[in-house]
């Protein structure tokens, strides 16, 4: 899947990423990620670096959202320490405080 073309839309609303820094699912080391495992030697008859690499998700959003910044738009990214992959639901009471700044400005 490529949301590349998210950081050249016409219309650039603000956009606010909240991400769990321990996140195991959304992670450039996640172990549900086969290009990951079989760079670690997981997937047996892996056909290759070339062919299947490891997608280092977090960095995949970042660089979207930073080429998205150099087009004229505007993110902001929030790591929460303590939390992993569903912010809204481990810590509800910062991510409605951050949300709701972020609306408002």
């Amino acid at each position: 899947m490529n949301q590349g073309n998210f950081a050249t839309i016409g219309v650039k609303p603000p956009v606010l990423w909240i991400h769990g820094v321990d996140d195991q699912i959304v992670s450039d080391t996640s172990l549900l990620e086969f290009g990951y495992l079989g760079q670690l030697g997981f997937v047996p008859d892996r056909p290759g670096e070339e062919l299947y690499p490891p997608q280092p998700m977090k960095t995949q959003v970042r660089t979207v959202l930073d080429a998205y910044r150099a087009n004229g738009g505007f993110y902001q990214e929030v790591a929460l320490t303590d939390c992993g992959h569903s912010p809204h639901i481990e810590k509800p009471a910062e991510v409605l405080k951050l949300f709701t700044e972020f609306v408002q400005r």
